[in-house]
């Protein structure tokens, strides 16, 4: 899900549970990707995000990666990964504090991205 709306970097996590995490983001918009083994379909109603094949939807084909989910409503995002990946870490965190991969409160994710 690497070429997609959203900037996993940019992510506050607020709670975290292994593969799948719910996170703020400063910037409004509307964005999903959905992608299982080869296939990914997309959708996104961003300013400024890529242009989809047909519109604001769209369907691509890339390298077998397991099963990945992404969602942005507002300033929210819901992201998942089975395996976890760089974009989706695996972490433990409950109302904005954070157990693991490191202890804080608050934590944007590019700071647990990579490990």
């Amino acid at each position: 899900m690497a070429n997609d709306a959203i900037n996993e970097a940019e992510q506050t996590i607020c709670c975290a549970l292994c593969c799948v995490n719910c996170s703020t983001l400063m910037t409004c918009g509307c964005s999903g990707k959905v992608g299982c083994c080869c296939l990914d379909i997309e959708f996104c109603c961003k300013p400024g995000a890529p242009l989809l094949s047909c519109c604001c939807i769209g369907p691509t084909l890339g390298g077998c990666k397991g099963c990945t989910s992404q969602l942005q409503a507002c300033c929210v995002v819901v992201n998942a990964a089975f395996p976890c990946n760089n974009e989706v870490p695996a972490a433990l965190a409950v109302g904005g504090l954070m157990v693991y991969p490191q202890c804080g409160c608050c934590v944007q994710q590019r700071e647990i991205m990579d490990r």
